[in-house]
């Protein structure tokens, strides 16, 4: 055999052996995720029991079992039910909402009449953003013949860093599959990828918590008063600050009479409140660091910008494009900060460099909705809804209070009402 044809064998050789190689992976893969759709949507497997803390064992409503798509719901079809109208409600937990009786499509679902046969399925994944957002629309939600798409922006996390905008060039890998050169090659093979290596927002943002961090947390704050605190700055120090005096500590978690640990011990009464890991990255980040903070929404622009917001809208508009290719209507929900809460904004006068991030998130909220005008992209702002009404929020982890699920609850079915009736485009709250 000449040297030239050993060469092309060879190379013709290494190729089927390389694409036999990649095939046998995504074969292998698929006995260890989940099935589609889950795997398009949720970098984590769906539970059968899924507990955020310790005390929700006794509170059944927030240990729903995700159904087979790994979502907070009833089990759905492919095919859309003969009559129904079909609302697809996407976004990360506010939409999840799991520490309510109900996730919000399930809030709206029971306010509806059933001879309207409203299906309103949950799409919200907690820990996810705009970006996420598209890929689950374009690559799940439109096969599922929907007849609106309702997109929950939350002022609080879900704005994109300056250069992530929209673009059509694909990620190596990524929790959505759809925008991953691997995901698109080998679906499954992403979604492992992704899963064991911890690489979605959700598991980066636990990378420091230790695996029983709920139990621990739990039975610190259910200690005796004397030990309480101790507990906690010991926790602090040993899985967050290793570098931060005790005492600077335990003065940053003891302003306001104690109220950041106090308002988690258990409650016979009224919403429960939970002490999580991420809440101590969230407040001692601000509060013990020496940097600019915003004073007031004016002084936004000074500090920040506004390039977040352009690159948040470039995906909410990709999102609009997408959906009018293909004849269905879309309705942004703009999600204020708990700022619009009164109880909310006096829990955390204690803590004005942490509180300064609502600042930032009310007026990039307030520009994104007039970029979303301007373009004439139907949207609702939820401000008008919750602003001045205390009680609409949780204090710890900053998601809607029953109260606030409720009033939101609403005024989406309202929102729902109008499109099935083909209003149009709604530039007001």
């Amino acid at each position: 055999m000449s040297r030239r044809k050993r060469w092309v064998f060879g190379t013709l050789f290494g190729v089927i052996l390389a694409v036999a190689t990649l095939v046998g992976i995504e074969v292998l893969s698929s006995f260890y995720v989940p099935a589609w759709p889950a795997r398009a949507m949720n970098p984590r497997e769906p539970a059968p029991v899924r507990l955020l803390a310790a005390p929700f064992k006794n509170q059944p409503w927030l240990a729903d079992p995700d159904n087979s798509w790994g979502m907070r719901d009833s089990e759905r079809t492919i095919d859309k039910p003969p009559g129904a109208w079909r609302a697809i409600f996407v976004g990360d937990s506010f939409v999840d909402s799991r520490f309510t009786p109900l996730s919000l499509p399930a809030a709206v679902q029971q306010r509806t009449q059933p001879s309207h046969k409203i299906e309103a399925v949950n799409f919200g994944v907690a820990a996810t953003d705009p970006r996420s957002y598209y890929y689950r629309i374009r690559d799940v939600a439109v096969k599922l013949q929907p007849d609106a798409v309702l997109l929950f922006i939350y002022a609080g996390n879900d704005f994109m860093d300056p250069d992530k905008g929209y673009s059509i060039w694909p990620r190596w890998v990524d929790e959505s599959p759809g925008g991953a050169l691997l995901g698109m090659l080998m679906p499954r093979t992403n979604w492992l990828v992704v899963n064991r290596l911890d690489l979605a927002a959700f598991f980066r943002s636990r990378s420091t918590a230790p695996a029983n961090d709920e139990d621990m947390l739990f039975a610190a704050i259910t200690s005796p008063p004397e030990e309480r605190q101790k507990r906690i700055v010991s926790y602090v120090k040993t899985h967050h600050y290793p570098n931060m005096p005790e005492e600077r500590i335990a003065e940053i978690l003891s302003r306001g009479d104690n109220r950041f640990l106090d308002i988690a011990l258990p409650q016979k009464e009224g919403e429960q409140e939970y002490l999580l890991d991420w809440m101590f990255g969230t407040l001692m980040s601000w509060e013990a660091r020496d940097f600019e903070v915003a004073k007031s929404r004016d002084d936004v622009r000074r500090v920040m910008g506004r390039a977040q917001v352009d690159a948040t809208y470039s995906w909410i508009a990709a999102t609009d494009r997408l959906l009018r290719r293909r004849g269905v209507p879309l309705s942004v929900f703009l999600v204020p900060m708990g700022s619009v809460d009164p109880e909310y904004v006096e829990f955390w006068k204690p803590w004005p460099r942490a509180y300064s991030w609502n600042y930032i998130c009310d007026e990039w909220h307030s520009q994104l909705a007039a970029a979303l005008g301007k373009a004439g992209i139907r949207h609702v702002d939820l401000r008008a809804t919750l602003e001045g009404i205390p009680g609409t929020y949780r204090k710890m982890d900053g998601h809607w209070s029953r109260k606030g699920e409720g009033l939101v609850a609403d005024r989406v079915k309202a929102e729902l009402e109008a499109l099935r009736g083909g209003h149009p485009i709604a530039r007001a709250p």
